[in-house]
């Protein structure tokens, strides 16, 4: 063991300079600054502060968190900083500074929609007289309380890589609210094809097949958690025949599966995105012709007959995407007339069904559920 640690400390000398190289690159340079909330909002208003860069997760407050923090800073509550990155607007010509939020998106989100009067506050347990006001109903001793309310911002140099943007917001967020597996991914793995799966996760029939409304989808759980984006990547990753590179193992599991996946695309070139933006959507836009608006329930038999269990089940959108997609793109096969019963009448088999069930990630189980209906398909 001593001998051990001796080899390392030799090491360590040895790459004492390419060491202190990394150590000054990587060194963050930031300043403090204190903005009030009237100057905050009108910069957010400008396009000055970015609320949305391609790190961040997607807003999901709901009204009584957001409600909370307004109380806060009405009643002078210390809060967090906010972490900015100072930018360099390459879309202005007089080369402005921009700024772009690492860490307090959900923060100065809930603030911006106050003040546009966007909410009514609710939930307030202290100043509950303010409950179903919005801003403009506010007393007006209050509304400039507000407006003058400074909140302490930390700058941070525009010259630092654009990875160690990404780093910052991961630390940062890793001792808060857990960010949910796509939206580290997000963070993480930024790039066009991040991008695309963003993109296609807004297509209506893909939002119509998840049972997700678009009139109200910005406030759909499943697409404030990205899941609806890592649903179009699990298409990605399983499609051609990739389902059977997936082997579970105790180091690794689908989540770094789907992440490989993501990393790997992200160096894909136009042609290649674009190629596969069209086999996203002709495979969804075949599944709701021929399979209807539930196509992804699953079902269960229950007294000689099939009921549904749920509308939307991630395991059987699996099974049915990955299938259509290999039938229609690998085996030329474009219609599937009285395919529709004959999927359903799949979960009449007990191993199917429980392949769409429980800890249904397992391996055999993926492989069991996709290849189970590329036989009712051909």
């Amino acid at each position: 063991m001593l001998k051990l640690k001796k080899i390392k400390m030799s090491n360590l000398k040895v790459n004492l300079l390419s060491l202190q190289d990394k150590a000054k690159e990587r060194t963050v340079k930031t300043q403090s600054i204190e903005y009030d909330l009237e100057t905050l909002v009108k910069k957010i208003k400008r396009g000055i502060i970015k609320l949305d860069p391609e790190y961040q997760r997607r807003h999901r407050w709901n009204l009584g968190t957001s409600s909370r923090l307004i109380e806060s800073l009405i009643l002078n509550i210390p809060i967090p900083i906010i972490y900015l990155s100072q930018d360099i607007d390459v879309d202005t010509d007089s080369e402005e500074s921009r700024y772009s939020v690492i860490d307090g998106q959900q923060r100065l989100t809930a603030i911006y929609q106050f003040f546009s009067n966007s909410f009514p506050l609710e939930g307030l347990k202290i100043l509950d007289d303010l409950n179903e006001c919005t801003y403009k109903d506010l007393p007006p001793f209050l509304i400039r309380r507000l407006e003058e309310r400074t909140i302490k911002c930390l700058r941070i140099d525009s010259t630092i890589d654009p990875q160690v943007k990404i780093d910052i917001f991961e630390r940062l967020n890793s001792g808060s609210v857990v960010l949910e597996a796509q939206e580290l991914r997000n963070a993480v793995f930024g790039g066009p094809f991040n991008n695309l799966c963003k993109d296609l996760s807004k297509d209506l029939s893909f939002r119509s097949l998840l049972q997700i409304n678009d009139k109200d989808a910005e406030i759909n759980s499943r697409v404030k958690k990205m899941e609806d984006v890592e649903i179009v990547l699990r298409f990605f990753s399983l499609i051609n025949g990739n389902y059977q590179n997936y082997k579970k193992t105790k180091e690794k599991g689908f989540v770094d599966f789907l992440s490989e996946v993501m990393e790997k695309n992200n160096k894909l070139d136009l042609k290649e995105l674009d190629a596969l933006k069209y086999e996203f959507k002709i495979t969804i836009e075949t599944i709701k012709q021929y399979f209807g608006d539930q196509a992804f329930a699953k079902y269960k038999e229950e007294n000689d007959s099939l009921k549904i269990q749920s509308k939307f089940n991630v395991a059987v959108f699996d099974a049915l995407a990955t299938s259509c997609h290999d039938m229609i793109f690998n085996y030329k096969k474009n219609r599937f007339e009285n395919k529709r019963d004959k999927f359903i009448n799949l979960f009449k088999d007990i191993e199917f069904y429980e392949s769409c069930s429980g800890s249904y990630l397992d391996t055999s189980k993926i492989k069991y559920r996709i290849e189970k209906t590329n036989e009712i398909l051909k």
